[in-house]
């Protein structure tokens, strides 16, 4: 081995001996500890819809594992209803994490028929969140859900974990929401229906942001 060959994997091993230290002194900064989600700052009533809140069975609570959950129906004076549910996760712990709604519906009857994405207009920006269209044979739902960590907005699943393991490197809160809205679906009237759905959640959707507070300095909105 040449001198030159030497040097190169000496100053590997140097870097990579700095990069562990520096993760494992990173690892042992203290995360602050969690603040509870505001569920008062999410309106109660929004583009003509007035909202009720709603019980969740407690068989349903177990199975999510969830710190704290919100839901609440949304009707309209035609009786058309808008659901929504969130469910909050102070940390990711292994009996105590989000599961995507793309594994948990098929696992409760639900069938996917169709899943894209959906482009909301809020107040300064625009953010991208996740639809589905599911239907257990006898009704039909639009779904549009994302991943809340923070003030942020986190349309997939892949960038939650890239996330959360960020936040746990980092020292920084690992808490983290799933923020779901649906909608009764008829045949050959998705459009509407997407419409609709998108121009209630773009009316209520500040107030569920804001209900986790704002990104920690040095984040990235999702």
């Amino acid at each position: 081995m040449d001198a030159s060959s030497t040097k190169r994997i000496a100053a590997v091993a140097v870097v990579t001996a700095a990069l562990c230290a520096y993760t494992w002194a990173l690892r042992l900064r203290e995360a602050p500890a969690p603040t509870p989600p505001r569920w008062d700052r999410i309106p109660a009533a929004a583009a003509g819809y007035a909202g009720r809140d709603e019980m969740i069975p407690p068989w349903s609570l177990a199975e999510l594992g969830a710190d704290t959950t919100f839901a609440r129906a949304y009707v309209d004076p035609s009786g058309e209803r808008i659901e929504l549910f969130i469910g909050y996760f102070s940390a990711q712990q292994e009996r105590s994490q989000i599961h995507s709604p793309k594994h948990c519906y098929p696992g409760s009857g639900w069938d996917i028929l169709s899943e894209g994405s959906l482009m909301l207009r809020l107040p300064g920006r625009a953010e991208r969140a996740r639809r589905l269209v599911i239907s257990d044979g006898i009704e039909s739902r639009l779904v549009v859900y994302w991943f809340a960590m923070g003030g942020r907005v986190i349309s997939n699943e892949f960038a939650l974990k890239w996330s959360q393991m960020t936040s746990a490197l980092l020292g920084r809160q690992q808490s983290a929401a799933f923020v779901r809205f649906s909608i009764g679906l008829e045949a050959g009237r998705e459009d509407e229906a997407r419409r609709r759905l998108a121009a209630f959640i773009e009316r209520i959707a500040p107030g569920v942001i804001d209900a986790f507070g704002q990104p920690e300095r040095g984040e990235q909105e999702g």
